[in-house]
């Protein structure tokens, strides 16, 4: 089956997932090409070929135009508006310039486009390494890796692209495009300055609460994003929320979220996994427990990263999970003792909640009393010495 030739970056236009087929309606593509010819000069098709239509289906209508009238007459309500490339390659140019990190399966580098006008721009680029993969699976199953084994980390790097899509705003790292080669799966995304841990480590005793009530006030526009959609990040920690500095004085800055490598989309009550997702540091108890979850386990651990940011610890600590829940049964909320902040310890006390069902729920917590009223607060970022 052909599918999932490719899926170019249209962020800022569709909400859902994209699929390409290699099948081509004759009469469409010529509509479609009537109307790329009439844009191609435009950013957003700039390196599309024309001469290569492809046929694409449940998309959000985007284009409002008398191109979807004519569309809508062969496809009726499922009508779709574009799109594909020639090939199974960006058309962007990049040069590796450092490594920001390298893990076993996956590195991000920094990187410049090439050929750009208006001068250098950097990026950030993002490589999952398929022959490593396939080596772990191949040692773990004790056979050769078929393509319909392999396929689950095609799903999951397909939705790992959909769940940047769908979460994308203003505090979400920027996708800027994606895809796959014979040898990698390739994100190309915004170019960040920091991470919060390691601007943490650079503190002497931590933020105070109204410093982590701003940095909160700018994730929470994220959050609410992934609230809408129903989608659980599963990996929030301090390594995964990125700093750009807006200004050389870094008075000015944006908090970003990254890395949705096992964000998933969860019902109110969600399977089991096979394998747990995640920093077991930061895993919300009843993952731990091999019980069934939902997006409240983000909640866990954003009390986790809070409580780091304000103590420079980990609030729970063990060098296998077992020896994490002995210490959340053992301790419970008596970490919270030496919070002197009434307000930031009684969110903490609501979020460290190891029974999900008496968890505060995302509704509650955006409302909480710690961000102010309405969720505002009037701290502004430009008079914020975090950094």
């Amino acid at each position: 089956m052909d599918e999932l030739i490719y899926t170019f970056n249209f962020q800022n236009y569709f909400d859902e997932y994209i699929v390409i087929h290699k099948r081509a309606n004759d009469k469409v593509g010529e509509v479609i090409k009537e109307y790329l010819n009439k844009v191609q000069k435009s950013n957003l098709f700039l390196n599309l070929n024309i001469d290569n239509i492809y046929f694409v289906y449940n998309a959000r209508k985007i284009i409002q135009s008398d191109y979807e009238k004519k569309i809508d007459e062969y496809f009726g309500k499922r009508a779709i508006y574009l799109i594909l490339v020639e090939n199974n390659y960006s058309k962007i140019n990049y040069e590796i310039i450092d490594t920001i990190k390298d893990n076993i399966f996956t590195s991000v580098y920094k990187a410049k486009l090439v050929n750009q006008n208006g001068g250098d721009k950097y990026v950030a680029v993002k490589k999952i390494y398929k022959d490593r993969i396939k080596k772990e699976m191949k040692l773990s199953k004790c056979k050769e890796i078929t393509e319909e084994d392999f396929k689950p980390e095609i799903i999951k790097f397909n939705r790992e692209i959909e769940n940047m899509k769908k979460c994308y705003c203003e505090n979400s790292v920027e996708i800027i495009d994606y895809y796959d080669n014979e040898k990698e799966f390739i994100i190309i995304m915004e170019l960040c300055d920091d991470t919060l841990f390691d601007v943490l480590c650079r503190t002497e005793k931590g933020f105070s609460p109204q410093e982590i009530r701003q940095i909160l006030l700018e994730l929470n526009n994220v959050f609410k994003r992934m609230n809408e959609y129903n989608i659980s990040h599963r990996d929030i920690k301090l390594n995964n929320i990125l700093v750009k500095y807006l200004n050389e004085e870094r008075t000015k800055f944006k908090i970003l979220l990254s890395d949705y490598g096992v964000s998933n989309h969860l019902n109110s009550i969600t399977q089991n996994y096979s394998t747990h997702a995640g920093n077991q540091l930061i895993m919300a108890p009843e993952i731990l427990n091999d019980e069934k979850y939902n997006n409240k386990c983000d909640l866990w651990s954003l009390g986790i990263i809070i409580y780091q940011l304000y103590t420079k610890e980990y609030p729970y600590h063990a060098p296998v999970e077992k020896g994490i829940l002995n210490q959340i049964n053992k301790k419970g909320k008596t970490v919270l003792n030496d919070i002197k902040d009434e307000q930031l310890k009684d969110l903490l006390s609501k979020l460290l909640e190891k029974n999900p069902k008496k968890r505060i729920s995302w509704e509650d917590y955006f409302n909480h009393q710690f961000f102010g009223e309405k969720g505002k607060s009037n701290n502004n970022n430009d008079n914020c010495n975090i950094f």
